[in-house]
């Protein structure tokens, strides 16, 4: 009896491990995209992510507005400043990372300027993105 119960312990065991290890074949890949992407239309799946990089301009002393998109297409997961791997270098400030998650069916612009004291305003990143 004991061994009847050993053998149903150890397969119990196997088919938690099996099951956890299951990978999800619904996930989709994040959509890299950096300053060289921009001016494209993107067509995306609902639920996917984009994840996006962009050189930090503060070195010409601009900073980042607030980024535009519809918020009823597109949902802001993150912005994260990433500050230099080597910060004695002269004029390097970084890099940003937004990601964002599609929420719905539509179409948006999705744009990121920068702006320097001076009022000058330069469009850092901006694509359409078209949601299926």
């Amino acid at each position: 009896m004991n061994r009847l119960k050993y053998a149903i312990f150890l397969v119990s065991i196997l088919m938690i491990g099996v099951i956890s290890c299951k990978k999800d074949n619904n996930s989709k890949p994040t959509i890299q995209l950096t300053s060289a992407d921009s001016g494209k239309a993107l067509a995306v799946a609902q639920g996917q992510k984009i994840s996006i990089t962009l050189a930090n301009p503060g070195d010409g002393g601009f900073n980042f507005n607030t980024w535009q998109y519809d918020s009823s297409v597109l949902q802001l997961n993150s912005h994260t400043h990433i500050p230099p791997a080597n910060p004695d270098l002269i004029g390097n400030y970084g890099t940003d990372v937004w990601v964002f998650t599609t929420l719905k069916s539509g179409t948006t612009t999705l744009s990121i300027s920068a702006t320097r004291t001076s009022a000058e305003v330069v469009s850092m990143f901006a694509d359409t993105v078209k949601v299926q």
